[in-house]
């Protein structure tokens, strides 16, 4: 370690105490530090760094973060011996290692939060991506959340870098796309968009979507069986028409259980990007505002089993829908359906409405706006309590209109039509 605890140093007249050290790691090493009042993780490089590096970073520095998402370079410094760090905010003890998450340590607490974490994420790199970024280095490690809510913080940060620019770092073995491992391009949007889905389906699967049956062929997965498995050979395990991958019965428990309970429509876009976005890198990868209108659409049809608890999707988008439980077979309880221009939204106890749906070009996923909530003294009568800032027009079958507050409530009653703006008007059925 560079420094040790109560060492201090001087910026702008200004004293950064060194607390404690927090950890290392092969780039450098992460303190736990004092300044100006506030405490802050300090990342101090062991190395000297280019200065195409150090122009990068505090170029990032300067234009700030692209969301709160982000743990974001804050501050760059320079020691005297050459080296440089940086400060950042430090993790929220409430966030737990997506790696906890893939290990069994910790699981989200319904799967509507893993969807919202999913959601988190997609949003996270539309708005990188916008600013003209790459990350360029997605991998298991960069990324946290908390379990109750689908709160989201990417970390590793210093080596995000202008779209189609690289110094240096290819990324990490089992998440790189194909071409970054054959070493044929160097990292960039669309290998991002490969990186995240390869995130998305761990998430869902508990599982990387190119380790299935061909694992068999290798005594020890070392680097020329990576370079096979994800480089120059690689088969998505649910390829439609290659059938010589498919997860291992008995050691891909979790892939083989998911798997069968995802919307058709989200194993299309994992088959997209993982079959077609093999070769067609700039068409064939699923893109973040896909991904959200997909897994936005998965939230709305999620239903809870009233016997025992558990998610599972209505069935929009199946070719029938869903007849009962897939865990304990109890039928499927009847529901109100609020369609909402494109949106079908499935009014079960719980469920939230959000900005993004009142509005197409609304990047507000998970602003609730509406929630479906239960009456204290009638638990049996639900309403779609609203949190608006104007009322909104309802109108039943018969003709009735009535005007609800902003923060009123909306009985759940079939064929009542809802006019939430000019351009919104939904109907319950």
């Amino acid at each position: 370690m560079q420094f040790n605890k109560n060492d201090s140093i001087t910026l702008d007249d200004e004293k950064l105490t060194i607390v404690e050290p927090l950890g290392e790691g092969g780039q450098g090493e992460v303190y736990l530090v004092e300044y100006q009042g506030n405490r802050y993780a300090l990342k101090v490089y062991k190395d000297e760094v280019s200065s195409d590096f150090r122009y990068n970073l505090k170029n990032n520095i300067d234009k700030g973060s692209p969301s709160n998402s982000f743990l974001w370079p804050k501050l760059l410094i320079d020691f005297d011996n050459d080296r440089i760090g940086y400060l950042m905010d430090l993790r929220p003890k409430n966030f737990v290692s997506f790696v906890s998450y893939l290990t069994g340590k910790n699981a989200f607490a319904s799967r509507e939060v893993m969807l919202t974490w999913c959601i988190n994420l997609c949003t996270a790199f539309k708005k990188l991506h916008e600013m003209g970024y790459s990350y360029q280095d997605l991998n298991d490690g960069s990324f946290f959340l908390d379990q109750t809510n689908g709160d989201l913080l990417i970390c590793d940060n210093d080596n995000v870098t202008a779209d189609k620019k690289n110094l240096g770092i290819l990324g990490k073995m089992r998440y790189m796309a194909p071409e970054i491992v054959r070493n044929e391009m160097m990292p960039d949007v669309h290998s991002d968009r490969f990186s995240l889905g390869v995130i998305l389906f761990m998430a869902l699967c508990l599982g990387n979507p190119y380790e299935g049956e061909r694992l068999k062929n290798y005594d020890i997965v070392d680097e020329k069986a990576e370079y096979e498995l994800f480089g120059s050979n690689p088969v998505f395990v649910y390829h439609k028409t290659d059938k010589s991958n498919r997860p291992i019965r008995g050691y891909h428990t979790s892939v083989l259980k998911r798997w069968a309970y995802i919307p058709l429509y989200i194993k299309e876009a994992f088959h997209r990007t993982f079959v077609d976005g093999l070769t067609d890198r700039e068409n064939g990868r699923t893109t973040e505002i896909e991904w959200l209108r997909l897994f936005m659409r998965y939230r709305d049809e999620l239903i809870r089993c009233p016997h025992c608890g558990y998610e599972y999707i209505y069935g929009f988008g199946e070719k029938t829908l869903v007849s009962s439980c897939p865990s304990c077979n109890t039928p499927t309880k009847e529901v109100c359906i609020l369609e909402l221009g494109k949106h079908k939204i499935v009014l079960d106890l719980g469920k939230k409405i959000t900005a993004a749906h009142l509005d197409k070009y609304s990047s507000e996923y998970n602003k609730t706006v509406a929630t479906v909530i239960a009456n204290k003294n009638n638990p049996s009568l639900w309403g779609i309590k609203l949190d608006l800032s104007d009322p909104v027009e309802i109108k039943d079958a018969s003709g009735i209109q009535k005007t609800i507050a902003a923060n009123g409530i909306i009985p759940i009653i079939r064929n009542l039509k809802i006019k939430f703006n000019e351009n919104i008007i939904g109907e319950i059925k």
